[in-house]
């Protein structure tokens, strides 16, 4: 692949990120009932704040009336309480209620940009058999050093099966044999791309380009025009696990949902 083909890899990934955030906002996020929903959001994480903290404020000072009242003098009388189990019950009841409703909101809102982002998807993926068809088993370019064998199954795929092998040592062996045996180096076409290549698995795929450009080029042109779900609802997946009718199919099916979380969070997911 020549710098032009490369440029027209990026130019293709970073006008189908554009083009994708662009109608996200006119067909989703910029619409009236997202605005709502978000609103809804917004008005119900509030509540719950308020509600936890006067909550816990209120637990603050039934702990210190139970540390005064264990200082008080034998005989003397004791005052009431000024927050009592009842009412503990009915707060706890109350926040449990709020995080319900935000919850549900949170997963509302997470939906709205999963379903954006699965249609980014179906379009970049529709993107690559495009380009593949075109570029794939090609040189992309060339590494000035040699790859590990892990970073070889990346950034070497699709070309030893474009030469009819299996590996990249058989593609060197047949470079090789095309070029005048063993003491030979990759062919003289490759050198302006690196000062010294001494082995084919330094060839980079078009697979390997396209995925660099889906880790830079795609992630910067979504930063600058995509839209983020707001503080709380922006754990993608998770919030769609943590709402109350995922809990309830989860139980249906006979899962345990807090076993489900503890698992997710357990892999960092």
């Amino acid at each position: 692949m020549t710098a032009s083909e490369i440029g027209k890899v990026v130019f293709a990934v970073a006008a189908t990120q554009l083009i994708a955030d662009l109608l996200a906002n006119r067909l989703i996020f910029k619409s009236e009932a997202y605005s709502r929903l978000l609103s809804s959001f917004e008005k119900a994480k509030l509540r719950r704040e308020k509600t936890a903290a006067a909550l816990a404020a209120k637990q603050v000072l039934q702990k210190a009336q139970e540390g005064n009242q264990q200082r008080t003098k034998l005989g003397k009388k004791q005052t009431q309480p000024v927050y009592s189990q009842k009412s503990a019950e009915k707060d706890a009841k109350k926040l449990q209620r709020e995080t319900e409703e935000m919850s549900e909101l949170a997963a509302e809102v997470a939906r709205k940009h999963t379903v954006a982002g699965f249609y980014t998807s179906l379009a970049f993926f529709i993107l690559y058999k495009i380009l593949a068809a075109e570029y794939a088993g090609r040189v992309g370019a060339l590494l000035p050093f040699r790859p590990f064998q892990l970073m070889q199954k990346v950034s070497f795929s699709g070309l030893a099966y474009a030469a009819g092998v299996g590996t990249s040592e058989e593609v060197h062996n047949l470079w090789l044999v095309s070029i005048g045996g063993p003491a030979a180096t990759v062919p003289g076409a490759y050198s302006p791309l690196a000062s010294e290549v001494g082995h084919a698995s330094q060839a980079l795929s078009f697979a390997f380009i396209y995925l660099l450009c889906s880790f830079s080029v795609k992630m910067i042109v979504h930063m600058i025009f995509g839209t983020k779900p707001p503080l709380g609802a922006d754990e993608g997946v998770n919030n769609l696990l943590n709402s109350q009718k995922s809990r309830k199919m989860m139980e249906q099916f006979g899962l345990d949902p807090d076993e489900m979380k503890e698992a997710r969070e357990s892999l960092g997911l």
